[in-house]
């Protein structure tokens, strides 16, 4: 599949996911015998991993479609990258979805630790929102000069 095809697939399942109409594919238990010996999903998705959003689930995928990195924020780091190297150099997908959200705690955190009152945060906590905090900074610096 072209990477354009991928991509309206995923389309149309999102729009099923929608509609409250899924189709639930290749969930069966011929699916899970298949995916034993190898997969062939036809996109990577990176995402935030919010327990909201569930790819297979709002693409109205099946089971071993989507090969899914995903990690609190969506930051990257070199895991990611690895993964989805991973993805497109030795499983051959054509398409790589990134996935954003709104109301994503991370980010919230993020936001909440340039504040005077930041609570501190748990070390591994700290270190993976902290890649997020430059872009917050800009941000916040930025409507400070827009008033």
């Amino acid at each position: 599949m072209t990477p354009r095809q991928v991509w309206q697939q995923m389309v149309e399942g999102n729009k099923r996911f929608i509609a409250g109409e899924p189709a639930h594919p290749r969930q069966d238990v011929e699916r899970r015998a298949e995916l034993a010996s190898s997969q062939h999903p036809t996109a990577a998705l990176f995402g935030c991993s919010d327990s909201r959003l569930a790819a297979e689930i709002i693409f109205d995928e099946g089971l071993g479609d989507l090969f899914v990195v995903r990690n609190a924020g969506q930051v990257v780091s070199d895991s990611v990258l690895g993964s989805l190297e991973y993805a497109v150099g030795v499983l051959e997908v054509p398409l790589i979805v990134v996935l954003a959200h709104d109301a994503c705690g991370a980010v919230g955190a993020a936001i909440d630790s340039t504040g005077p009152d930041a609570p501190t945060l748990p070390a591994y906590i700290w270190r993976q929102i902290a890649p997020i905090v430059p872009a917050v900074r800009r941000v916040q610096r930025d409507h400070a000069v827009d008033g």
